[in-house]
This record gives structure tokens, sequence and C-alpha cells, in this order.
């Protein structure tokens, strides 16, 4: 039988295809899957349109030629919402499209990443390339789906076929995420290198940091936000300076926060009552960078820019990529780390 199997994937990963089809891999039931990658290579394609990529049940990631034009597609079902598109890419109908003129005999990754929230009932799944030449990954989008399942469902890899839409490609490395953080080899290369994907290194960053500033200005601008000063791209405001004693990136601290998205009034993390303790250092570098500037019994806000944040990951169910945050933070007590 794993002969059969391993006949079959060498089948597909270099050979031309008959009909539109898809190659599922297994899946065990003990695996909980948050993200589906893989590598494309494009070899030849055909007079019209054709595709290759990877699939988690009905939403596709996917190179796609048409002639002479090419793109990279991040298809979803029609009952999704689109919370995010990258930069430059557009949205029509059920999909997100991001004119790229990929190479044939090029290698790409394509990453599907989830984020779900069981209690709310609704999911994240975020499309993703990988661009050789540049070391840096692209952002196509995110879409929300409620009510459908909460993991990485039906891995597959997916391509076009016909007289002419046949696509020669190979999809190797496949890989799913576990909830975890680890990662399982789904295909047949037998590799024991995990895929690196963290923390997304962006071809976008420049320009989103610049919307992102822009977004923040016209807030204070226009009194949505209060006026705010700036340390190292992180704009802050000191609401009690506190008066008890100072502390340093090295120390531990124990503080009540609440984490809201900018613009919005919902609190995603946090408590204004329970109070939690972090090594400082241990934190994303805004706080690092802000938090000692007050003394205990001090509080600050501080606004943060995507890119000083969680960037372009999904990272969680209500902080989808190129989220802004905004953080209240009140400091009880600090003491030395460890």
């Amino acid at each position: 039988m794993k002969l059969l199997l391993s006949f079959l994937m060498f089948l597909f990963s270099s050979h031309l295809f008959a009909s539109d089809s898809a190659y599922h891999y297994i899946l065990p039931d003990s695996v909980t899957a948050i993200s589906l990658i893989a590598e494309v290579n494009v070899k030849a394609n055909g007079k019209k349109e054709s595709f290759v990529g990877i699939q988690s049940k009905n939403i596709r990631l996917s190179l796609e030629a048409d002639k002479k034009e090419r793109e990279v597609s991040f298809g979803f079902p029609k009952n999704a919402t689109v919370v995010i598109t990258g930069i430059n890419v557009a949205h029509e109908d059920d999909e997100l499209e991001w004119e790229f003129n990929w190479k044939n005999n090029t290698t790409y990754k394509l990453l599907i990443a989830s984020a779900a929230d069981s209690a709310e009932n609704f999911i994240l799944y975020s499309g993703y390339i990988y661009l050789p030449e540049e070391s840096k990954w692209k952002l196509i989008g995110t879409c929300r789906i409620n009510g459908e399942g909460f993991n990485i469902k039906e891995p597959a890899a997916v391509y076009s076929t016909g007289k002419k839409n046949w696509i020669d490609a190979s999809v190797t490395n496949v890989w799913v995420q576990r909830l975890a953080g680890s990662w399982k080899l789904l295909s047949n290369e037998n590799s024991t290198i995990r895929p690196l994907v963290n923390p997304l290194p962006n071809i976008d960053s420049v320009q989103q940091y610049q919307a992102d500033r822009s977004k923040i200005e016209q807030a204070i601008t226009s009194g949505k936000a209060d006026p705010m000063q700036m340390i190292e791209g992180v704009y802050y405001k000191i609401i009690d300076p506190g008066t008890g004693k100072s502390f340093s990136v090295a120390d531990s601290i124990t503080a009540k926060y609440q984490l809201r998205i900018f613009g919005t009034n919902e609190v995603i993390s946090g408590s204004e009552t329970e109070s939690y303790t972090f090594a400082l250092k241990s934190l994303i570098k805004a706080w690092q960078l802000a938090v000692p500037l007050i003394k205990t019994g001090g509080k600050i806000r501080l606004v943060i820019p995507s890119g000083l944040a969680y960037s372009i990951r999904t990272r969680a169910p209500k902080i989808p990529p190129n989220s802004i945050l905004e953080f209240d933070v009140e400091v009880l007590d600090a003491k030395p780390a460890g």
C-alpha cells in the first residue's frame, strides 16, 4: 500500500494531467492543523487558464496563468467575508488576485494559515506566497468564515488539466503545522528541514508602515485619538507617570492591560481587574520601548503600527494580519527578572 501511495505521489509531482483534479494528502485524526505549506514549481502550461496550488477544503491558493497574464489567486467560498487584502491585491467575487509575473522553473512557497475562535464559531484563513528572489513573503489576503470548522481540513494539491488548460508542475514538501507549533510532513520527500515562516519578513512592510502611520495621524488630527508622542515608531501617551520605582527592560513587571484593535472599542485581551506578570524582554518590542517610560503605579497607552506588532502573521482570530494594536497598560510592580 505504501509503495502504491508513493508511486501515485510521484506521478502527481512531475506529469501532465488529463482533467482538473486534486491530490488529497492523508491527515491523521490526531493532528489539529492550523497551517498548510508547500513548494510549487511550474515547468510549462497550456494556452488557456491553468493553475496549480494548495487547498484546505474550500480554500484555495494557487499560481494561475491565462495566456500572457499571470497572478496569485486566493479563493474562498461565497459566504466568506474579506477581512484584509494585501497591498495591490484586487478583490474579484470569491477570490483575491495579485498580478505577479511568476516564472517557470522557479520554486515558490504557498502558505495557507488559519486562526479560529471556537467561542464565537468563526475562523480566519490567510493566503501567502514566498518570493525567492526577494527572500520575503507577500500577504494575498485574509477571509473570515462563520460556523465552519476550526482548523485546516482535507489538505490537497490542486491543478488544472485538459487539452488547452494542462499544466506541468510539481507540488512538493507539503507540510502542515500543528496547533502547538510543530510541523508534520505530508508528502513523500522524507525531508527533515522544517518550514521557516516566522516572523514572515514581507515585501510590503514599508508601504504598510506608511499606511499605518497615516491612519494613526488622521485619527489624532480628527480628535478620534489623543495626541501622542513617539519612540522608535511606537506611539504612546503617558496617562499617569507613576510615583513608584523605575524599572528597565531587564525586569519583570506585574501589570493590568487591555488590548484593542486601534479604532475599535472591543477588548480582545486583558482585563481592567486581572493582573499579569511578564518578563518585559519576552514581550513585543513596543512594550520594551515604551512601558519603561513610566514608574510603578503609572499608566500608559501604546498605539503600535502593525509592523512593530504581529505584521502579516495570522496570529489570533481577533488579530488579523496588518492590525494596528492599542494597549492600555497599568504597571503595578516591578522586580528583577528570574
